[in-house]
């Protein structure tokens, strides 16, 4: 009896932890130097299609016309990301007077042509690191 205990509370310190994956998401066509990115990376298209809270979520200070934004410990899956360029650092995207945004913002796999995209478009997987790139419109 004392034999399978401790080998069962062996085995319960020696579990085999959840792979800890790296996503940078390379942004690009940054026009304004000024603000920060605000990057959130979901992993569902509840969350993603009806604003959900995402997974993952970071704010960037913008050096160049590029910028690299690292996220660590991502479960291996699905994930889409949106991010907005917060060029005058309000928090929030601005948009115009017909409701169109006024600062850059862009989605994984670049999509949504004519507005936002749904998760289905947006997603990619991570499997291990990962890398995917933005272009800001």
């Amino acid at each position: 009896m004392l034999p399978r205990c401790l080998i069962a509370a062996f085995a319960s310190l020696v579990a085999v932890p959840a792979l800890a994956n790296q996503l940078a998401v390379e942004v690009s066509g940054i026009s304004d130097i000024r603000g920060a990115l605000m990057v959130a990376v979901y992993d569902s298209p509840e969350a993603f299609d009806g604003g959900g809270k995402p997974v993952a979520a970071q704010r960037a200070e913008v050096g160049g016309e590029t910028v690299v934004v690292t996220f660590s410990e991502l479960a291996p899956g699905e994930h889409a990301v949106k991010l907005y360029h917060d060029a005058n650092g309000n928090g929030e995207l601005d948009r115009n007077m017909l409701g169109l945004p006024s600062e850059g913002y862009g989605f994984s796999n670049n999509g949504g042509r004519y507005g936002p995209p749904a998760f289905e478009e947006a997603r990619f997987t991570i499997d291990g690191d990962t890398r995917i790139s933005v272009r800001l419109r």
